[in-house]
């Protein structure tokens, strides 16, 4: 009998309807079912996940079910499908604790949850199990359990990097490999979001003056959509490499000051924390629509925001009205948290298909090559990007 802490366990009919249509187009992970039906390379052993717990991320849970896993996972502040929530506990067995509408304190106490459960591996998306581990005492065994992980965004790698001196078991980092990079960073986010802003807003992208704030993989497939859709796209980066790419991309570059006054739309794309605060909203115009496609909600400092506003409304599902003292108004979509899942379904199926194919191939590494790997945060195998690039060739080509 599985543990679970989720919204409604009669949800999962509903979600074995997104599942299934998932699956039907992930035939990446499909064939590395059949591998590891036979190999079982996680035979008896606990992979504790943290990742948007969304249809495609069920997909990937049944191929690692294959592989011989028990499986405990945990997802997003309002990143969560709660129908797909409800299928993994009912129709698989899984230890799910996340809700759509979770706080990030309930994010954290589930983060808590999973390691509860003891895991032998752990599939993060931001750092948080990681830090979990090296932080806090009450999970100081696992230092020594836990026998390798993987982290999937740039967001988090950056945090392991930064954060911590030593490591105590090897972390493949999945957004290193140009394939991550390349074709869901930039193909898969930059539609995710364009069309998370579509569904939020049912606005006509054509002729909106667009800031896109960060360049890297993510701000490149952001910028490109939107421009596609026809909106007029600056940039603002401030590393000048990126700055420069994106001038030869066509797109205008300018200073936060510079890029905020006149823009109709204003989509963070960092993955650093306070990027903009009420000095910068105070720059915006009136009626600006304001969103996050970075990993975390604090890209924008919006507790400041909720406090200092002289007026907040909800709108409509996805969209909140603050009236600024200077009696502008910003329109912020989807809470500040991650839009492409919070206004939307997240990357297309194809790219997660990739990605995932990433995480199950990379966790399978480090049970075959136990101890063989540096306890730091590393490249994946170039014989795993390669192997699921091929995957991905035969089947989209």
């Amino acid at each position: 009998m599985s543990q679970h802490k989720i919204e409604d366990i009669d949800l999962a009919e509903q979600g074995k309807l997104r599942v299934g249509w998932a699956s039907l187009n992930m035939p990446i992970l499909a064939s590395i079912c059949e591998q590891f039906e036979k190999t079982k390379p996680f035979a008896g052993r606990r992979i504790g996940i943290c990742l948007h717990v969304e249809p495609k991320t069920a997909v990937w849970v049944q191929t690692l079910m294959a592989g011989g896993a028990e499986v405990s996972i945990t997802g997003s502040p309002k990143t969560t499908k709660d129908d797909t929530a409800a299928w993994l506990v009912k129709e698989c067995g899984v230890n799910v604790y996340a809700w759509n509408s979770e706080t990030f304190d309930d994010h954290l106490e589930n983060i808590g949850r999973v390691l509860d459960d003891d895991p032998d591996l752990i599939a993060d998306n931001g750092g948080d199990l990681h830090a979990f581990v090296h932080d806090k005492a009450e999970y100081q065994h696992l230092q020594q359990k836990i026998i390798g992980a993987t982290e999937e965004t740039t967001t988090g790698a950056t945090r392991l990097r930064e954060s911590y001196d030593s490591f105590y078991f090897p972390t493949l980092v999945i957004n290193d490999t140009q394939a991550k990079r390349i074709i869901e960073n930039r193909y898969g986010v930059g539609q995710g979001v364009i069309d998370a802003i579509m569904r939020a807003t049912r606005l006509l992208m054509g002729g909106k003056r667009t800031t896109v704030i960060g360049y890297g993989f993510c701000g490149q497939g952001v910028a490109k959509y939107m421009r596609g859709a026809g909106a007029h796209v600056t940039v603002v980066d401030l590393n000048p490499l990126a700055q420069l790419e994106a001038h030869l991309e066509g797109f205008q570059t300018a200073t936060l000051e510079d890029a905020l006054p006149d823009a109709d739309i204003v989509i963070t794309v960092t993955g650093r924390s306070g990027v903009l605060g009420m000095a910068e909203f105070g720059q915006m115009k009136d009626g600006v629509l304001l969103c996050n496609a970075g990993h975390f909600e604090d890209e924008m400092e919006l507790p400041a925001l909720r406090e200092q506003a002289r007026t907040q409304e909800t709108l409509d599902q996805h969209i909140e009205s603050y009236e600024l003292l200077n009696g502008n108004h910003i329109y912020l979509l989807g809470e500040g948290n991650l839009i492409n899942l919070a206004a939307a379904d997240g990357n297309p199926i194809e790219v997660m298909d990739l990605g995932l194919a990433l995480q199950s191939l990379s966790l399978a590494f480090h049970m075959e090559h136990p101890k063989t790997l540096q306890h730091e945060p590393q490249v994946v195998p170039y014989e795993i990007e390669q192997r699921v690039a091929s995957l991905a060739l035969k089947a989209w080509s």
